[in-house]
């Protein structure tokens, strides 16, 4: 384990606190040792935050597509959010009730496998990878909704120049809000439309950010699983150096001078030299004995990291084909939009809408391509038993080794709910079905 790197902390601390502040549950670091979840007053703040700022403004935003007549800019730009925010709910029911679940598989990530070899340089990548691309999602987020309420403000602006212009007797044209809402009360009046203005903006805040924490967290908890697999891979490469390494270690009587293996897990110096000096010192049972717990400590990392993966597989299987349903009717419907804003040079509307376009773009990339990395990951584990020094073992070590290979092969893979596998030809065909579906909608609306 490596010394001189210090041991990444609170994987995931940013994403349970604004968890727990949105109401989905009330989550624990994995150290603190306590999954409990909706206990006590949390319970009725979970209660009222959820019914209040997602059903109820889900709701007025679902209907609003289907009230009245509406222009196709309009129409398009709400069920874009429509289609992203209903199917969410699936995504929220997963974190309500399957709360201690995925908090289990956290706390084995960040605590249980600190008990096997650990290379702290590749979980401190991996932390910094995870920011970066929650940093890209709420970035793109923040300037959809931002823009949004920009591009309201301006059209209340204009509405107010032109609504000054008219005399008494004229035909008042309606005040719009920023996002198209359904709002069953008069909010023409300035006290009004403020109150119902500041009513949708932290609205759409509150289901942005459901939206985005659960994603880059859902990101963040493929990518440390599969990090954890090419850790593995390290640890039964230089399984057998270590070993002879600490037996070399051990007769000279000098273990706080050395370490099991260098910052970054490179071979060690003069290799056969130590060797030659413990197949002297040491009786050939002793050493076999000594690889024999070392590998038979990677193989327990394996098997833990296997249970870890199929015990995500089978509590997230629905939040991932929630994600496919609604990225691909959710990139169709804004690649409509852009086009409508393009041709019309709307240019606030624009960057609306592209910010919204490459946000779903990262959303459904953030999952399908760590899955696909998670996946290539486990299988290399077979790779690293050919690379081993399994020739110097004894036939039984070998065995356990061709055991190890053998179920490294099976694929470990992220499944929606068995109706496809999450990777990056998953996204590739979402994409283009999106196209497909885009290339008919634009060919209906010029005929």
């Amino acid at each position: 384990m490596s010394s001189k790197v210090p041991r990444p902390r609170g994987y995931f601390t940013l994403h349970y606190r604004l968890l727990r502040y949105l109401g989905l549950g009330w989550w624990h670091d994995p150290g603190e040792g306590d999954t409990r979840n909706f206990f006590g007053w949390y319970l009725y703040y979970a209660i009222v935050t959820q019914l209040v700022w997602v059903v109820g403004f889900v709701a007025l935003e679902t209907i609003d597509p289907f009230i009245g007549e509406k222009d196709l800019d309009r129409f398009m730009f709400s069920l874009s959010f429509v289609i992203t925010h209903d199917l969410t709910f699936i995504k929220l029911c997963i974190f309500y009730f399957r709360n201690e679940e995925i908090q289990d598989i956290v706390h084995t990530l960040e605590i249980v496998l600190y008990n096997f070899y650990q290379n702290n340089k590749k979980n401190h990548a991996t932390l910094k990878i995870s920011k970066i691309f929650t940093g890209s999602f709420v970035f793109f987020g923040w300037i959809t909704i931002g823009n949004t309420n920009v591009y309201g403000t301006i059209q209340d602006i204009r509405w107010k120049a032109q609504t000054a212009k008219l005399n008494d007797t004229a035909l008042i044209p309606p005040r719009t809000l920023p996002q198209p809402i359904y709002i069953p009360w008069n909010y023409q009046a300035d006290a009004s439309y403020i109150s119902t203005f500041i009513l949708e903006t932290v609205g759409l805040l509150w289901t942005g950010h459901i939206v985005m924490t659960v994603d880059t967290f859902i990101g963040s908890v493929i990518l440390h699983m599969s990090t954890q697999f090419a850790i593995l891979q390290e640890a039964l490469i230089t399984a057998y150096d270590r070993t002879i390494y600490k037996l070399h270690a051990s007769i000279r009587n000098n273990n706080d001078e050395m370490n099991d293996t260098t910052e970054d897990g490179e071979q060690f110096i003069d290799m056969d030299d130590i060797e030659n000096t413990v197949k002297a010192q040491c009786s050939q049972i002793q050493i076999d004995s000594a690889i024999e717990d070392t590998l038979k400590n990677c193989f327990r990392q394996h098997q833990v990291l296997i249970s870890c993966v199929e015990k995500f597989a089978t509590t997230y299987s629905y939040g991932f084909m929630t994600q496919l349903l609604s990225s691909m009717a959710a990139i169709c419907v804004i690649m409509v939009q852009v086009s409508q804003d393009a041709s019309s040079f709307k240019s606030i509307r624009l960057v609306t809408s592209l910010a919204f376009f490459i946000a779903m773009i990262i959303q459904l990339a953030l999952q399908c391509f760590t899955a696909n990395e998670l996946t290539l990951q486990a299988s290399r584990v077979a790779d690293a038993v050919m690379h081993s020094k399994w020739e110097r073992m004894s036939p039984s070590h070998r065995r356990l080794l061709m055991m190890t290979m053998m179920r490294a092969q099976r694929p470990l893979r992220l499944s929606a709910a068995g109706f496809a596998n999450m990777n990056n030809d998953c996204f590739l065909a979402i994409m283009k079905a999106a196209y497909s579906y885009y290339a008919v909608l634009s060919q209906k609306q010029t005929m």
